[in-house]
């Protein structure tokens, strides 16, 4: 049995890592490889299809792809990581936002938003919120309001002097009308008021509105890029298995 909240640690000969079930909209089952190489990886590909579990990896960077594609897995989704040098950054005039550190407490109030600004695939889950918080030394909440209304969120994490815009959004139906772009003008005056280096994201590249948004503020792509894998059950095609992905 999975449980969204529920993170479990397995530990084997051959390696360790942790499960939960991805989020509450899916029936994936996330995987998080803390040691372990080939034999792990099949060894969990195996339990996988005699089971009809869907295995998803955590994001790993793509230069360790080989020993995921050499053990059987496939990619199944990508972030390009973008950075933005905050040395050079002069201070831009933006509406006043609400900033506070970003806790446990803080995560009951995000989950309904996080449901109305991303697709099933990419909702968050109060497990995934912990680990972003466990992720950075310090981290802090962006909420925007509208006529009283939480329509987005922004959380910056931070260890040392650099800084991770770990999430992001603004409900969808409040999108095109501005408020992305002063959200994300509020985080990096934030940034540059706390001396911090760079800020440093991830997004999908098929994401183009939020690329867009991110390169027009002055991001720039790096040559890294985070993937997720997975692997495919019995019989099924990766031509099925992306079709599965679009109807889940």
């Amino acid at each position: 049995m999975y449980l969204t909240n529920d993170k479990q640690r397995h530990r084997l000969l051959i390696g360790s890592y942790n499960t939960r079930k991805w989020n509450d909209y899916s029936s994936l089952i996330y995987f998080e490889k803390i040691y372990g190489g080939k034999p792990l990886l099949r060894k969990i590909k195996s339990i996988g299809l005699e089971n009809n579990i869907e295995f998803h990896s955590a994001m790993v960077q793509e230069n360790m792809s080989g020993q995921w594609l050499s053990s059987g897995w496939i990619e199944s989704s990508r972030l390009n990581v973008l950075s933005f040098d905050l040395r050079k950054y002069k201070y831009q005039e933006t509406e006043s936002f609400h900033v506070e550190d970003f806790n446990q407490n803080s995560i009951d109030d995000l989950l309904p938003l996080d449901q109305r600004i991303f697709d099933a695939y990419w909702r968050n889950s109060k497990a995934g919120f912990i680990e972003t918080i466990e992720s950075c030394n310090r981290n802090y909440l962006f909420k925007k309001y509208v006529d009283k209304e939480l329509i987005g969120y922004a959380i910056l994490g931070s260890t040392r002097s650099f800084s991770f815009l770990q999430r992001f959004g603004i409900s969808k139906d409040y999108q095109n009308s501005g408020y992305g772009s002063s959200l994300l003008n509020a985080v990096v005056n934030f940034a540059k008021s706390k001396k911090f280096v760079n800020i440093r994201l991830n997004t999908q590249p098929n994401n183009t509105a939020a690329q867009n948004l991110y390169l027009k503020k002055g991001f720039k792509l790096t040559n890294t890029n985070s993937v997720s894998y997975t692997h495919l059950r019995a019989h099924e095609t990766e031509a099925d298995l992306v079709c599965r992905l679009l109807l889940e």
